[in-house]
């Protein structure tokens, strides 16, 4: 089993606040015969590591078997598991509910169903409140199984029975469209990340008839919180990688809205809120709104500074990655790259602390982002050693589109240094995976043209005028607009026509 391996099991121990180890303490100690049992010399072996050392691991109990130091790491994970369970129950409804209902089942198992019923009737409003559709169906059809075994007061409320029924066709309904939905999303989300932004009349084509084609042809009149949400969150994702971002801001705030109408929602899923301002903050981004960017920001600020401490790890986590996200992308909006290059150190000071939940693709985005400020900002050599970060990392990631822009930066860079034999070198096989990805096109040859011609004085002027030319032509084209997505190429442009007397001929 996974949760054996030794990376796991630190992962979930370094994971731990000191109030959720205090906690795992008073839990595994509340027997006797629980102190100094080898699992918590195992956690604090673990706890007291600073990196994770294997063979110091296994060698503390050299006496153990194979099989069973497995079994050890696999108890003090589950043993961590039931503690952290017992801690969060009150701080998490879902938790709540359905500790209630495992409550309600026992009892129903004593004989005591009244009072399971009861139970019951209490939990079934507090998941409607919190728009739990699926465990509320749960919940109503152990109630109808209840009612229909046994002869219970129930039947002597009026139209109790129809009501029991109705409510659970309801939820049905309801949980099978947000299923639905949530597929469509799903699946929007990974087109996305399998194919990148459309590049051509044909991907569009393609992407619009598998959006259209797995689109519920029915929609609820009064759709659950979920269905909606789920719903504008697709739309958000197709017209996105559709590049029309003035319709993916649109449907992001109506993402948003749904929360506003659900105020009670932004406390049980503060997750899915946040990610809807980010993809308003990203459009806005897109599309140049500064604006709407500023607003929406300190909106999103506001918010996380009112609920911060109320917080777990997870929507921490997400915190740092969008509100950094959000910054960067602000410094950008704004080309002010000194304060660009600040926030480059600030936040690149701060990804080791979460590097055990940052998976590589997020660690990789926030690299891209440090070496296109640092360009932008005129500090090439900063930029190859976050383009390097990217290219030498050996596990494997979703974006290839990400990886072959790097090398074009990592080109560019390396002009400005001067480094023309090396760009020689390294320039066919740059070109081949933007070509592999779909991404070449007129403006970008133009850019492979100019990197690899080692600058001349009396010609110079007349490249750039070139090199101009095209990325104004690629910034009104349908498909070719993407490009700076990736890389501000006019503002780059805009550099080159300021420095170019300072370049090595």
């Amino acid at each position: 089993m996974p949760i054996a391996q030794n990376t796991q099991l630190y992962k979930l121990v370094k994971s731990l606040k000191k109030s959720e180890k205090r906690h795992f303490k008073l839990y595994v100690n509340r027997l006797e015969s629980n102190k100094n049992v080898m699992f918590i010399q195992l956690f604090d072996k673990i706890d007291r590591s600073n990196k994770l050392d294997e063979s110091s691991i296994n060698g503390l109990f050299p006496n153990l078997k194979s099989t069973e130091f497995a079994n050890l790491k696999r108890h003090l994970y589950s043993q961590i598991l039931k503690s952290l369970r017992l801690l969060h129950t009150r701080h998490d409804v879902d938790i709540q509910v359905r500790e209630q209902l495992d409550y309600a089942k026992i009892l129903y198992s004593k004989g005591l169903y009244l009072q399971a019923l009861k139970l019951l009737e209490r939990i079934l409003s507090i998941a409607k409140k919190s728009s739990q559709e699926i465990i509320g169906l749960e919940i109503l059809e152990f109630q109808k199984m209840i009612e229909s075994r046994h002869i219970t007061r129930s039947r002597t409320v009026k139209n109790k029975m129809e009501s029991l029924i109705e409510q659970s066709a309801d939820f049905n309904i309801t949980v099978s469209r947000t299923s639905d939905i949530s597929n469509l999303s799903l699946m929007i989300q990974g087109l996305y990340i399998k194919m990148g932004f459309v590049k051509n009349e044909k991907e569009r084509f393609l992407v619009d008839q598998y959006f259209q084609s797995n689109l519920p042809k029915v929609f609820s009149k009064k759709p659950g919180f979920y269905e909606e949400v789920l719903l504008q969150q697709s739309w958000v994702w197709y017209y996105y990688m559709c590049l029309e971002y003035e319709k993916s801001l649109e449907h992001a705030i109506n993402w948003v809205n749904v929360f506003e109408e659900n105020i009670i929602m932004q406390q049980k899923d503060p997750d899915l809120y946040i990610r809807g301002v980010h993809y308003i903050l990203t459009n806005a981004y897109y599309l140049k709104d500064e604006s709407s960017f500023t607003e929406w920001m300190k909106i999103y600020q506001k918010f996380i500074k009112k609920n911060n401490e109320k917080f777990n790890d997870k929507t921490l986590q997400l915190n740092f990655i969008y509100e950094s996200n959000a910054k960067l992308n602000y410094s950008l909006l704004k080309q002010d790259y000194k304060s660009g290059m600040k926030m480059v150190e600030e936040i690149s000071r701060l990804v080791p602390k979460f590097r055990l939940k940052l998976d590589s693709h997020r660690i990789i985005m926030f690299n891209y982002k440090f070496a296109m400020i640092s360009i932008l900002g005129q500090n090439f050599e900063k930029a190859i050693d976050f383009i390097n970060r990217i290219l030498f990392l050996k596990k494997e990631y979703l974006r290839a589109d990400i990886t072959a822009y790097a090398k074009l930066l990592n080109l560019i860079s390396n002009y400005h240094l001067g480094n023309y034999i090396l760009i020689k070198n390294l320039s066919p096989s740059v070109r081949k995976a933007l070509d592999k990805q779909g991404e070449m096109n007129n403006a970008l040859v133009q850019v492979f043209a100019f990197v690899n011609k080692r600058p001349v004085k009396n010609q110079i002027k007349s490249d750039l005028e070139k090199l101009k030319l095209k990325i104004e032509s690629a910034r009104h084209d349908k498909f070719d607009k993407r490009i700076f997505n990736y890389f501000n190429f006019r503002t780059w442009v805009s550099i080159l026509e300021k420095n170019y007397a300072k370049l090595k001929y």
